[in-house]
């Protein structure tokens, strides 16, 4: 194959796609460049070799001679033995295969993951590249989504010993889940424990399925199963996890649980032709495989659990119920809090606040706010709040808003960040939408299990996983506000800042949680509104900070600036060594000492 490589070429997908299709089919490539154009990120992959045929200088015809030669010589070379890695045909015989600015490493570099390379991340050999081949590979992303999970909850409990949870969760899919069409999920929940459970609610969520499901019941005794039939609505084929959440209350303690289900989402089939299709048609079993196996539920084609025959018609599969099939749902504490840190951390929701005087000239527009600890901050990562319409994610910490190293560095976990571009995925706010995109990394990305394009938008309409590279993996959760309206502070016309014209459509916030890596350098937080922080997982932002309650305070953005309250039960915050009083809310400036639990914070303001 011949690459006649200029700035146009370089930009062309079906040029790139040509060079994908040539390298697995181990077709040697002869770079005739008439353009000096540096190579983008893809194209220097696969043409990793610093040898090219060059026709920068007029005439052309001179070097279409050269040309011409060079196909001669490789045309009669002999290629009885091709190289196991294509990339080794690519080019005239061409030297070194390593990707331009890569090298292994013994031991850690001194350097931060995201400069000791070129721009072009390291791709995983193993991986599909044609663009075409996301759909194909997405579900694989399914599978270490799952295997995460049961890691998770291996490290939570001992070889062959149950967790000792209060609740148990049992799902069952009594129909075919047919793409369009609506269809039912049975649950039961168990409470085998000697208290009472109450408020007991269950919600599930699928990028699969229309909107996410919740259904409650008041409470549920000792020894007692409660039983829900609830409606669900697929849409989209494919293979997806079900996420499944569970809350309760059990005596003064609210707990929260999570796991999750594979599930098949069928294409709907030709009416015409129905009895041949029907073969293809799977739907979910639950299993008698141990909890926790990783085989609790499993697709099973709907031909093998009904006699021959029986399905005629499309109305003949979707009222079909199949005999029951109970699995369990493998379950993971989420998080504990007591009930009186629950009601904390939704209130207040109606009170007016009070801008102390003192703070009443203190104003700094941006849009992040970056605290970093001074004192009392062994272990204590910084903290960034990001108030843009756009939340970039990846390596580079002069780019990225969310810092995807693998922590803590070793060799290992560098080489696994370098597989990583450095801005990697965008989220980004429309209106009261949310959504997120590739941003054109080498390794792609994966929302639960399925490809993110360049060019079309996914939405953030739920808890789900995020997996960049196939490797790197983040729970991503939108919080809605806590608040039930816009901030009312009682002197505000006092107060002289910027006029109130960023109101968002969106209100809330998202965190960005590492699933299988620790927090590198930083937390961050997507800011619309407000957040509130403490050290339970109830809050929109985690701080692991000595002596920081479980809700200890709330931040917010409002007209243009930073600001800080405290919460009724927190153990008091410090704003340049003043103690904030419940209702009084301060706006922050760059050069501003916090001091939350017992640490303290410098605040700097960015736009």
């Amino acid at each position: 194959m011949v690459l006649v490589f200029s700035s146009h070429s370089n930009n062309s997908e079906h040029v790139l796609r040509e060079v994908q299709l040539a390298l697995k089919n181990h077709l040697p490539i002869v770079q005739f460049r008439i353009e000096r154009v540096v190579p983008s990120d893809d194209f220097a992959y696969y043409l990793s070799t610093p040898h090219w045929l060059d026709a920068l200088t007029p005439p052309l015809e001179t070097h279409i001679e050269r040309l011409i030669t060079a196909i001669k010589e490789l045309l009669a070379a002999d290629r009885e033995s091709p190289p196991s890695d294509p990339r080794e045909k690519s080019v005239s015989a061409m030297g070194s295969n390593e990707l331009a600015g890569i090298r292994p490493e013994s031991s850690i570099s001194a350097t931060p993951p995201e400069t000791a390379q070129s721009d072009a991340p390291v791709r995983h050999s193993h991986l599909p590249t044609d663009v075409d081949s996301k759909v194909a590979t997405a579900a694989n992303d399914l599978a270490p989504l799952l295997a995460e999970h049961r890691r998770a909850l291996g490290s939570q409990i001992q070889p062959a010993v149950e967790p000792e949870l209060p609740l148990n969760l049992w799902l069952n899919f009594p129909r075919a889940l047919i793409a369009g069409y609506g269809s039912i999920v049975e649950a039961k929940i168990e409470n085998d424990r000697a208290l009472l459970l109450e408020q007991v609610e269950l919600v599930l969520e699928s990028n699969g399925l229309a909107e996410s499901v919740r259904t409650s019941c008041r409470q549920v005794a000792p020894g007692k199963t409660a039983y829900f039939c609830v409606e669900v609505l697929a849409v989209t084929p494919g293979n997806f996890v079900l996420r499944c959440s569970v809350k309760a209350m059990q005596q003064d303690q609210a707990y929260a649980f999570r796991g999750m289900v594979p599930i098949t989402i069928n294409t709907v089939p030709d009416n015409a032709n129905l009895v041949v299709n029907i073969s293809d048609i799977q739907c979910v079993r639950g299993t008698t495989s141990n909890i926790y196996s990783g085989q609790e539920f499993g697709a099973v084609k709907v031909a093998s659990l009904l006699p021959a025959g029986a399905i005629r018609t499309l109305n003949d599969l979707l009222n079909t119920t199949f005999p029951q099939a109970f699995g369990r749902v493998p379950l993971e504490m989420d998080y504990e809090v007591s009930r009186v840190d629950i009601a904390i951390s939704a209130a207040p929701r109606t009170t007016s606040w009070f801008i102390p005087t003192k703070f009443l000239d203190r104003r700094e527009t941006g849009t992040k706010l970056k605290l970093d600890p001074i004192e009392g901050s062994d272990g204590v990562p910084a903290v960034h709040l990001v108030a843009r319409n756009e939340f970039k994610i990846g390596r580079s910490r002069q780019e990225a808003d969310f810092l995807t190293w693998f922590w803590p560095r070793s060799a290992q976990h560098d080489e696994q960040t370098r597989h990583l571009s450095k801005v990697h995925v965008i989220a980004a706010r429309r209106g009261e939408k949310l959504t997120l995109r590739d941003a054109g990394s080498a390794n792609r990305a994966t929302f639960e299990g399925h490809p993110l394009s360049e060019h079309q938008n996914d939405l953030i309409d739920q808890r789900g996983t995020l997996i960049l590279g196939h490797e790197y993996q983040l729970d991503v959760t939108p919080f809605d506000s806590t608040l039930s309206g816009p901030l009312g502070i009682r002197n505000e016309r006092l107060w002289n800042g910027p006029p109130a014209t960023d109101l968002s459509a969106r209100r809330g916030c998202v965190r960005f949680i590492p699933v299988n890596s620790g927090i590198a350098v930083y937390v961050a937080l997507w800011l619309f509104t407000d957040a509130n922080f403490g050290c339970s997982k109830l809050n929109a932002l985690v701080l692991t900070v000595p002596r920081v309650a479980e809700v200890e305070g709330r931040f917010h953005y409002y007209r243009q600036n930073f600001w800080i309250e405290d919460l009724v039960g927190g153990n008091g915050i410090t704003v340049d060594e003043h103690k904030l009083a419940v209702g009084e809310i301060v706006p922050i400036v760059s050069g501003a000492r916090l001091r939350i639990g017992d640490t303290i914070f410098r605040a700097t303001i960015e736009l």
